[in-house]
């Protein structure tokens, strides 16, 4: 990175340290060449008229000034307030970036909160639960059977159309990660049930992570399908890995 480039980030590194809720505009660009002790200063102001500047010195420039035909002060000035709203702006939409995905993911954990607190207020009690070989297709467990009946059901009203229709068929669904594009199947199950895909649809591995809490297996795929489109990094980043 050039060395002008890293001197106007760090002032406005510290214009947005200064206000956390509202960026403002950047708006001017100024060279101060009083003389002193300290030297040149380079100067940035904004919208709601706060000011930061640092000093600056001749191996700053040269490197900006060469490339873009800059020697005298007046040109140099235009071309660098041209360079910072470049810059700005770039630093403005990674900060919006960071800042949704903060928000999803706290959106995401305040849904697997819910969750997991919704379906352990509906769980029945372990004891006189009768064992079933399958109801609707698929295997029942000790979470009882209007549990996985109301875990499935909620599933179904998560997916797609076709997601439905592969659940219903084959008791599974694909899911296509939403950082890296990959295919990822879920089947039916509540552990090392999830298979990701070349192209052609083949086993590549297997991945298994799932929410903490006595969930009924269709509360465990909708968990895991939710979080490999949202949040598919973080979810791998503690997943284990299958082959």
């Amino acid at each position: 990175m050039e060395r002008m480039d890293q001197i106007l980030r760090a002032l406005f590194e510290r214009a947005l340290g200064a206000h956390e809720r509202h960026a403002p505009a950047l708006t001017d660009v100024a060279i101060e060449t009083v003389q002193s002790a300290a030297g040149p200063r380079l100067w940035v102001t904004f919208s709601n008229g706060y000011r930061t500047s640092v000093p600056i010195h001749p191996q700053d420039c040269f490197g900006f000034c060469e490339r873009h035909g800059t020697w005298d002060l007046e040109s140099f000035r235009r071309a660098l307030l041209r360079e910072a709203h470049f810059v700005y702006a770039l630093m403005l939409r990674d900060r919006i970036e960071v800042r949704e995905r903060e928000r999803q993911r706290a959106t995401f954990a305040e849904q697997m909160r819910r969750l997991t607190s919704d379906i352990a207020r509906r769980l029945r009690p372990r004891r006189n639960v009768p064992r079933m070989p399958r109801v609707n297709r698929f295997y029942l467990d000790d979470c009882g059977i209007a549990a996985q009946e109301r875990g499935i059901r909620l599933l179904k009203e998560n997916l797609t159309p076709a997601q439905r229709h592969q659940l219903e068929k084959h008791a599974y669904f694909e899911v296509i990660g939403g950082k890296s594009g990959k295919r990822y199947r879920i089947r039916h199950g509540r552990s090392m049930n999830i298979d990701q895909l070349d192209k052609n649809g083949r086993r590549v591995c297997g991945w298994c992570f799932y929410p903490t809490g006595a969930l009924v297996a269709g509360d465990v795929m909708l968990a895991q399908k939710v979080a490999l489109e949202l949040f598919e990094h973080d979810a791998l980043k503690v997943a284990n890995k299958m082959w």
